[in-house]
């Protein structure tokens, strides 16, 4: 089967052989001597079979390696040339300069997982599944958590007859919605070699439940009931049968695919440009793109960010309301109509934004985070910590709202130990970041247990002692306080209000309240805490928005 399936992929290619006799050395064909010892050369092909915005798209990539290996770019910056020129080739079906290329790119970024998966997925293209699977295997070491690249191999072990790994590989992924249908099917292909009847019958409806339009799949449920003597309903569904695959969700292979369009070379130089942060290269790049192929509403939110950095505000909030014309669910363009509205200092507009984002996403960090600063400074806190909660589920990498998730907490009566317990989350994911271990400290020893007080005072003093700053000097007090030696305390802050005098005028008054504080035995109130500011809801930063925040799909 394999071998009949490559004897077919290149005869149907066989319209482009003309194209690979070489016609002129340039830069891969002929490389420097730096180069020559690590990678392999890629004749140069005639591309007169290809239409003219193939054409193009090659002539350009091809430009764009030599270009690279001229001005001795780095490998990693060489290696995804190499891989995009690669790309390129396999989507027009120029199998033999594609394999050199992802070879290339594969020796100068040996750890970038995408040229080893398109490698192994051109490799399956054309039949040789001894090396697909090698290369997916590797991927696979890379990527663990990708289930499409399990899926691939399932398959491809299922093509070598070797129906035990197959169907451990069909078992892994079975649950996964975007893979479900193909994993069914692929399991009832395994049963009806080994003639367990009823087993392929169930997995084959079941992939059509999940897919009706797999009809494909008909044809193989009909061979499976006729087996199983089941004549009549064999037949119906041999009359439904097809040429309809089960479709399965694989992103990468996605991406690969839609090179075909001329439009995604663009988008792809413009997220070039956009992470060196070139965004009029970037502008310009997705408007190429979107002049080819104008519904992508991805690429126009991507586009919109562009020129948004670039400095044309308004055309910014044209483009996002234009995607969202095409494409009312498109959350992320709310979600930065939004941040727009809130920067211009309508907050009526940018809630129903944000509230729109949610309606198409219901778990859209950014439009969570947004609405929780916005009720922490309308004083509705529990409202903030609930958008607050659900933001940091969303997306837990995101320092920026674990600090006034902490302060909305300790808005709320039974709020010191949950702010406690986040602070605590936050340290464990951020332990760089000083402020997180400032704020443990403070919230142990306002919390009111002695034990916690003795813990917050032995962290205090080894703080102190490793960074003697003013803040660390504060916290030491404010530790020694909880202990109940507020004399102590007094004493370091006296000193802190003396210094504050001549080199922080502007925190005096704050730290002499906290003084007056410690000489009634007291502890001072969260607000008086020089750490209180960092736990406000924060202003909006536009700018910093547009430019960082995640894109799933940019195009």
């Amino acid at each position: 089967m394999a071998a009949l399936l490559r004897i077919l992929l290149l005869a149907g290619a066989g319209t482009l052989s003309c194209l690979a006799q070489p016609v002129r050395a340039d830069a891969l064909s002929g490389l420097p001597a730096s180069l020559s010892r690590r990678l392999s050369p890629v004749a140069e092909i005639g591309l007169d079979a290809l239409d003219s915005d193939s054409r193009a798209q090659l002539i350009e990539a091809r430009q764009r390696v030599a270009d690279a290996i001229e001005k001795q770019a780095p490998d990693a910056e060489l290696a995804e040339s190499y891989g995009e020129l690669g790309a390129l080739y396999q989507v027009q079906f120029v199998y033999s300069p594609a394999a050199t290329c992802y070879d290339n790119a594969r020796r100068l970024a040996p750890g970038e997982f995408r040229w080893i998966y398109y490698s192994a997925y051109l490799a399956a293209s054309i039949g040789e599944l001894r090396q697909a699977v090698a290369g997916y295997e590797q991927a696979r070491q890379l990527r663990p958590d990708y289930l499409a690249l399990t899926l691939r191999l399932a398959d491809a072990w299922r093509e070598l007859d070797e129906p035990d790994r197959a169907r451990q590989a069909y078992l892994a992924v079975i649950n996964d919605a975007g893979l479900a249908a193909a994993a069914h099917h692929g399991l009832g292909q395994l049963d009806l070699l080994q003639r367990h009847y009823a087993d392929a019958i169930d997995h084959f409806k079941r992939a059509l439940a999940l897919q009706p339009q797999a009809n494909r799949v008909h044809y193989s449920l009909g061979q499976a009931l006729r087996a199983s003597g089941q004549r009549e309903q064999a037949k119906q569904q041999f009359a439904l049968m097809g040429d309809t695959l089960p479709a399965f969700t694989d992103p990468q292979i996605d991406s690969l695919q839609a090179l075909k369009h001329g439009s995604h070379i663009h988008f792809i130089t413009g997220m070039k440009a956009y992470r060196r942060h070139d965004y009029a290269a970037a502008r310009d790049a997705f408007a190429a793109g979107l002049a080819r192929e104008e519904d992508n509403v991805n690429a126009r939110v991507s586009y919109a960010r562009a020129l948004y950095l670039s400095g044309d505000h308004d055309r910014a909030r044209e483009q996002l309301q234009a995607a969202l014309d095409r494409q009312p669910a498109a959350a992320l363009a709310s979600f930065l109509l939004g941040v727009l509205s809130e920067g211009d200092g309508d907050m009526d507009a940018a809630r129903r934004h944000y509230q729109a984002a949610l309606r198409a996403e219901p778990e859209q960090a950014g439009a969570h985070l947004q609405l929780g600063n916005d009720c922490y400074r309308r004083g509705q806190y529990e409202q903030a910590v609930s958008h607050y909660a659900r933001s940091i589920a969303a997306a837990p990498e995101n320092l920026a709202a674990y600090l006034p998730y902490a302060g909305a907490l300790l808005q709320l009566a039974n709020g010191m130990p949950r702010a406690q317990q986040l602070v605590e989350r936050a340290l464990q994911r951020f332990p760089e970041q000083g402020i997180l271990e400032f704020l443990d400290i403070q919230l142990q020893a306002s919390g009111g247990e002695a034990g916690e007080a003795g813990a917050a005072l032995a962290k205090a003093r080894q703080v102190a002692k490793d960074h003697p700053s003013p803040p660390a000097q504060e916290m030491l007090a404010l530790a020694l306080a909880a202990s109940g030696d507020f004399s102590q305390a007094s004493t370091i802050q006296e000193s802190l209000v003396t210094m504050s005098a001549w080199s922080t005028p502007v925190a005096t008054e704050r730290l002499n309240r906290i003084l007056g504080d410690y000489r009634a035995d007291k502890l001072p109130q969260p607000e008086d805490l020089f750490t209180w500011s960092v736990l406000q809801a924060p202003a909006v930063q536009v700018m910093n928005v547009f430019r960082d925040y995640p894109a799933t799909r940019p195009y």
